[in-house]
């Protein structure tokens, strides 16, 4: 049995992201409701709550939860944040497996699988692009 969690580089570049995009936010805000003190000041204050309660609270507890177990019976998955998801698949029953690199994925690691069976889907989220090789390969092999 195989454990596979995701990669930490697809939290920072998604921190980057967030922390980019409050700071368009601001720019934005402040070139357009500058006469507005109150207003400017209470969505600076909410952009800026939101971006850091996502980039230090809420997405690295996610990662952290997140565990992927592959065996060559059953795929697993545990994850969530203030409750715990599992996920549950036979190996025999999946019929179409794919998978979703980006650009630079060998560093970012946003990478996904994709795993449909009759009447369901998983996704296998921010896995390393060695991780994603090496599910796509036991899914080939697959009786």
């Amino acid at each position: 049995m195989r454990k596979y969690q995701p990669k930490r580089a697809a939290l920072i570049v998604i921190d980057v992201a967030i922390v980019v995009l409050a700071i368009l936010l601001t720019i934005i805000v402040v070139g357009y409701l500058s006469n507005y003190r109150i207003i400017m000041t209470l969505l600076l204050c909410l952009f800026w709550l939101a971006a850091i309660l996502f980039s230090a609270v809420l997405l690295p507890a996610y990662f952290s939860r997140t565990v992927i177990y592959i065996s060559p019976t059953d795929i697993s998955m545990k994850t969530g944040i203030v409750y715990v998801k599992r996920h549950h698949m036979k190996a025999d029953a999946i019929q179409y497996a794919s998978t979703i690199t980006t650009f630079l994925s060998k560093y970012t690691g946003l990478n996904f699988v994709i795993l449909r069976a009759m009447g369901g889907t998983m996704v296998l989220p921010f896995l390393g692009l060695n991780d994603v090789r090496e599910i796509e390969e036991l899914m080939r092999a697959k009786p």
